[in-house]
């Protein structure tokens, strides 16, 4: 009887300091990613279930150098017995740098105590660039100063005071003597709806064939602006001033938009990846970007009532939109 109450004294102190050890433990998705990927970085605390766990917040952030925090998830607890819990929060970044990245420990402070976690090594590839098929420019030769009339001359500033008096008091006697039955009349300006003027521009932009003069970077700017202000226009969100990852998650609250949701995924990370990170894309990908622009606007544009008479435009628009898909798809 006597080592029965000996060993559960033993086993109750055990399970007191187990609950009340403190574990800090810093993880990554994966310890390698392309340029302009994203990841994952988790931060999980487990301790006593009474204990006060303070979590770091970075406030310019990122989490190191080069390593730009996109998204911080609220903060987890869960009970995982025993009279402990662990609380934990997820930090989505990315990196626009190819380099060898080291993670320092994160302090954690836990019922007024300061502990530290592990700390990770992250690899940032670059693309690999094709140097024996790069073409290689001349040097531009020295650009000439834009002509300043105060270069050559020094006239004095009562001079130039007098000619601004002159200009004023001609353009006032012109405006009070100019009889008000010749006043110009304007005619309001028609606004066309938001799928028209999509297509327009994006018949512009399929005409210019950007991409085939290898200015990727103006096509996918050209091309994407048209999407986003189609989408603020369409759907009622600031397109225009969101990030790829804000307009992803409006979409998914967009019926007519949802099936879209990855390849509109795709246009927009490509589109970032030429933008930002300097990629020269494929061909195929170039056809299938202005090819899923065109199904976009066409799938999501807001239908009209049946009984109202057809808009010159829109019933153009609905005419021309086919055979340029076709021929897209054929390309």
């Amino acid at each position: 009887m006597k080592r029965i109450s000996i060993l559960l004294l033993v086993l109750s102190m055990s399970l007191e300091l187990l609950a009340a050890r403190v574990t800090v433990d810093m993880r990554l998705d994966s310890a390698s990613m392309l340029i302009g990927h994203q990841n994952r970085c988790y931060l999980e605390v487990c301790a006593a279930m009474d204990a006060e766990v303070d979590l770091p917040v970075y406030l310019q952030d990122t989490i190191v150098g080069g390593l730009f925090i996109l998204q911080r998830s609220p903060i987890d607890t869960v009970d995982i017995n025993n009279g402990r819990k662990r609380v934990s929060v997820q930090y989505l970044f990315t990196s626009f740098d190819a380099d060898v990245y080291f993670i320092p420990p994160v302090q954690v402070r836990v019922d007024g105590e300061d502990y530290e976690s592990n700390y990770l090594t992250l690899k940032v590839n670059t693309y690999e660039v094709d140097t024996a098929s790069m073409q290689m420019f001349d040097i531009k030769p020295v650009e000439k100063a834009p002509f300043v009339l105060s270069d050559y001359t020094q006239v004095p500033s009562l001079i130039y005071g007098g000619i601004a008096l002159i200009v004023l008091i001609i353009a006032l006697v012109y405006t009070f003597r100019k009889p008000k039955s010749e006043m110009a009349y304007v005619a309001p300006e028609i606004l066309l709806p938001p799928h028209v003027v999509a297509l327009s521009d994006l018949d512009r932009i399929k005409e210019e064939k950007l991409w085939l003069q290898g200015r990727y970077k103006e096509f996918y700017t050209q091309l994407t602006d048209v999407l986003r202000a189609y989408m603020s226009r369409r759907f009622g969100f600031s397109a225009m001033e969101m990030t790829t990852w804000e307009i992803l998650s409006m979409l998914k609250n967009q019926p007519e938009a949802y099936a879209f949701y990855q390849s509109m995924k795709d246009l927009l990370e490509l589109s970032d990846f030429v933008k930002f990170a300097k990629m020269n894309p494929l061909q195929e990908e170039n056809n299938r970007s202005i090819r899923v622009a065109y199904e976009f606007v066409e799938s999501t544009r807001e239908q009209e009532p049946e009984n109202k008479e057809t808009n010159p435009e829109n019933a153009a628009s609905a005419e021309t939109a086919e055979p340029v898909m076709n021929n897209l798809n054929e390309q």
